[in-house]
């Protein structure tokens, strides 16, 4: 078995009652075996409501059989409307 941790971000921090969580995943999870998972912890994730992080890059952006490793870094935070209508990259400092 694999830890990840998932770290929530804005208004989820107190809706999911803390900082962060850890998943239990089998040795060898998926991407693909994520995102069940963390709705099953009650995580609504659709794009307009939330949007999940996986190692600095939104989780559709990985190929669902990438396999998952124990350093890898999810965050979940509330989507934010606004904004300039520009678009940047957002990075997330390393933990």
């Amino acid at each position: 078995m694999i830890a990840i941790t998932v770290k929530f971000l804005g208004g989820l921090r107190q809706e999911m009652g803390t900082a962060q969580t850890s998943l239990s995943m089998p040795d060898d999870a998926t991407v693909g075996d994520l995102e069940p998972r963390l709705r099953a912890l009650g995580l609504d994730l659709d794009s307009e409501k939330n949007i999940v992080v996986l190692n600095n890059r939104g989780l559709g952006q990985w190929q669902p059989n990438r396999p998952l490793a124990a350093d890898d870094a999810v965050i979940v935070f509330p989507h934010i409307a606004g904004g300039s209508g520009t678009s940047r990259p957002v990075r997330f400092p390393e933990t």
